[in-house]
């Protein structure tokens, strides 16, 4: 089949065409820069850190007693209302997408403490909370990507 992928056919790609290999490189290139992008944290204001790192403490602490006594998988409602609890704002919680770095099921969340970032992931048998700017998962890839 003409155009198609796998074949080394040129493929067109907004009006210039493209070999597969070439759209392959394209891909992990893009790939690539989100994963460098999520990596490259800004350094926080002693003053900004020692304020998110309090907030951070007390999301560790609600996200705990949401898996405490062995209970389920907290879902994305209940985390993001314990993390709105403590007072972060633009609070997003979702599942890890391909591109996302940890672990591969549980939650991902993100929120605002006004100057920092507080981060992590979320499982029944492990919680992980950082600090950090700027709040990267607002922009970093969707599962769906």
């Amino acid at each position: 089949m003409p155009g198609s992928l796998g074949t080394g056919s040129p493929v067109t790609d907004a009006g210039s065409p493209m070999t597969d290999e070439q759209l392959r490189q394209e891909e992990f290139l893009r790939q690539q820069a989100a994963n460098k992008a999520f990596r490259q944290r800004g350094n926080l204001d002693p003053l900004a850190a020692d304020g998110a790192r309090s907030c951070a403490s007390e999301v560790s602490q609600s996200l705990n007693l949401l898996t405490a006594g062995g209970r389920d998988e907290p879902d994305e409602e209940s985390v993001q209302q314990a993390l709105a609890a403590t007072g972060l704002t633009d609070v997003i919680v979702r599942p890890p997408g391909r591109l996302d770095l940890g672990p591969g099921d549980g939650l991902i969340f993100a929120g605002w403490t006004g100057q920092a970032c507080v981060y992590g992931s979320v499982r029944r048998a492990d919680i992980t909370v950082e600090i950090g700017t700027p709040c990267l998962l607002y922009t970093s890839p969707s599962p769906r990507d």
